[in-house]
């Protein structure tokens, strides 16, 4: 499989830094997921399942970068749902995988891994397999701010947003129509720890999470945002640990 994602991205430019940050996001996230997936006891078939949508899960981007040259879904296109495109649509599934049985599973967790809420009227196989992806995805979405991006994240004089701050207060996700400014756009970010589903995910969110909030200039701005959610974070890993001795 990692053959053919590999001749299947060198039809990119790879002088382009976007195609390079893509690829190597894919590959953590395939780790990630295999990783997590023993963790959580899933057996043999549902481990290569999820190193499988690990992979793939943002194939899209390429594309999306060779046509718009930007991550930018406002702008352009929903990458989750280009990714289906490009597998489902174009038939580009079968390059990677022949297990077609697997096909509606890795279709509903590549297009949901990336929306605000999860997909309704699935089976549970398939949820854990969405919930799974969200998680590491955002994982890696933390690295990648916190430790490739450092000193990019740049908040601005205006206060947060009421209503942005409330969710972070209820430990709710942030709806991006929320948005209104530069700082409510980090707290986007900051209100991810409240979509990881599974709790054995959350201590390396946690060290990614760190990273994160001290990449973020002015980060004194975000002070009460950071304490509620490290506090929030820190409660869960405590009684997983407690549930699981």
């Amino acid at each position: 499989m990692i053959e053919e994602f590999n001749k299947y991205v060198s039809n990119y430019d790879f002088n382009n830094e976007k195609i390079k940050l893509k690829y190597n996001h894919s590959m953590r996230v395939m780790k990630l997921a295999n990783k997590m997936a023993k963790l959580l006891g899933f057996n043999e078939e549902d481990i290569e399942l999820a190193t499988t949508i690990g992979l793939l899960h943002d194939i899209g981007r390429f594309e999306q970068v060779r046509v718009y040259n930007s991550f930018s879904d406002r702008d352009t296109v929903d990458h989750a749902d280009y990714s289906v495109e490009q597998l489902f649509n174009k038939n580009q599934i079968s390059l990677f995988c022949s297990k077609e049985e697997w096909y509606p599973i890795i279709k509903t967790a590549i297009k949901y891994h990336n929306k605000f809420l999860l997909p309704e009227n699935v089976d549970e196989r398939t949820l854990k397999h969405v919930k799974l992806i969200k998680d590491v995805d955002k994982i890696d979405i933390m690295f990648l701010y916190g430790y490739l991006d450092e000193g990019k994240l740049r908040s601005s004089d205006e206060p947060l947003t009421k209503e942005v701050f409330d969710c972070i207060k209820k430990h709710q996700l942030i709806d991006r129509i929320m948005v209104k400014n530069d700082n409510d756009r980090i707290c986007v970010h900051y209100a991810f720890a409240f979509e990881i589903y599974n709790d054995i995910c959350l201590k390396d969110y946690r060290k990614n999470f760190i990273k994160y909030n001290e990449t973020v200039n002015d980060k004194h701005i975000f002070d009460e945002v950071y304490k509620i959610i490290i506090k929030y974070i820190d409660e869960r890993i405590d009684k997983y640990e407690r549930n699981s001795n």
